[in-house]
C-alpha cells in the first residue's frame, strides 16, 4: 500500500533517532524520494502516493516540503504530525526503508542531492524536456526505469566480482 511521504519521512526520523543521528529537511526529501525509487524498482510498487516534482534544486515531494517548511534548511527535530497510516515496523516496506537508510543514511543533504541531479536521472530528464520549467511532475514510470537501471548495474558489478 502506498504511504504518505510524511509517514515514510517519519520512519526515517525513527531510524535516525535510533542511531543517534539527525536529519535535515533536504536529507528527508531525498531519502523519501530514493526509497520510493527503490520500491518501484525492487517491489514494482510505489512506496509513496504523493506526487514528485522537478523543482530547481531537485526532486521534491510538495506535500512533504510543506510539512517541513518550518524547519527551513535546518534539522527536523520532531516527528511530523500526521493522521496517515504509519509504515508498520514488520512490513516489507519498513525493511526496504531500513536498507535505504543503511545505504544512504550517512550522506549529507548535498551529497544526496548530487545523486538525484546527475545526468540521466529522472529530475535531469524532466528539466531538460521542459527547458527547466519548475514544478513539473516526475512520473513514476521514469523513476522506476532509472532505479531498475541502477539495480541492473549493481547486479552486474556483483556478478563480475563473484567470478
Amino acid at each position: 500500500m502506498p504511504y504518505s511521504a510524511i509517514s515514510v519521512a517519519n520512519k526515517f526520523l525513527e531510524l535516525a533517532k535510533r542511531d543517534n543521528k539527525s536529519l535535515t529537511n533536504m536529507q528527508l526529501q531525498k531519502l523519501v524520494y530514493i526509497a520510493h525509487g527503490w520500491s518501484l524498482a525492487i517491489v514494482g510498487e510505489p512506496l509513496v502516493r504523493d506526487e514528485v516534482q522537478a523543482w530547481q534544486w531537485g526532486p521534491v515531494i510538495p506535500s512533504l516540503y510543506k510539512a517541513l517548511s518550518k524547519y527551513g534548511s535546518g534539522v527536523v527535530s520532531d516527528a511530523i504530525p500526521t493522521r496517515d497510516t504509519p509504515v508498520p515496523a514488520d512490513s516489507k516496506d519498513s525493511a526496504l526503508i531500513e536498507r535505504v537508510w543503511v545505504s544512504y543514511g550517512k550522506m549529507t543533504g548535498p551529497q544526496l542531492s548530487a545523486i538525484t541531479h546527475t545526468n540521466g536521472t529522472p529530475w535531469n530528464k524532466i528539466r531538460k524536456e521542459t527547458g527547466g520549467k519548475p514544478y513539473e511532475t516526475i512520473p513514476d514510470h521514469l523513476i522506476a526505469e532509472h532505479y531498475r537501471q541502477l539495480l541492473n548495474e549493481r547486479n552486474r558489478r556483483t556478478a563480475t566480482t563473484i567470478r
